[in-house]
């Protein structure tokens, strides 16, 4: 007799990111100069302390991040394991664009085994960011 218990599977996409910070509109500065994002930066949204970025249009399931100074949702793990990946069409074109801000990197884009080439930058509070394609 089979005693497994059977699981089912599923899948989602983070859509969006509450991401503690010091300076709000610095991480705002940034993402929208590095990587084009759109900043909602107004009353209704916070103002100051409570920034979003957006990647693409703001609609459900568009990628965002809220930047913010509330010490109440920092989690204890802040600062260890904060990191965002990012799709794009061609990682070369795009590790070039962005070395051009003046940006710096310690590694060009690289293979990986499982089949993606990426490369990896660090944002100003310290956050990693991977730039990924598909090869």
């Amino acid at each position: 007799m089979d005693k497994r218990i059977p699981t089912a599977s599923f899948s989602y996409r983070l859509a969006g990111f509450n991401l503690p910070s010091p300076n709000p509109e610095r991480m705002a500065d940034f993402y929208q100069s590095v990587l084009g994002a759109r900043i909602v930066n107004d009353d209704a949204h916070g103002g100051p302390h409570r920034i979003e970025i957006w990647f693409g249009e703001s609609r459900e399931g568009a990628p965002w991040i809220t930047v913010h100074q509330d010490a109440a949702f920092l989690p204890p793990t802040a600062r260890t394991c904060q990191g965002f990946e990012f799709r794009v069409a061609d990682v070369d074109a795009e590790y070039r664009r962005i070395r051009a801000l003046g940006i710096e990197m310690q590694e060009p884009p690289t293979d990986l085994p499982w089949g993606f080439r990426y490369f990896h930058l660090v944002d100003p509070d310290g956050n990693g960011i991977d730039i990924v394609a598909a090869l």
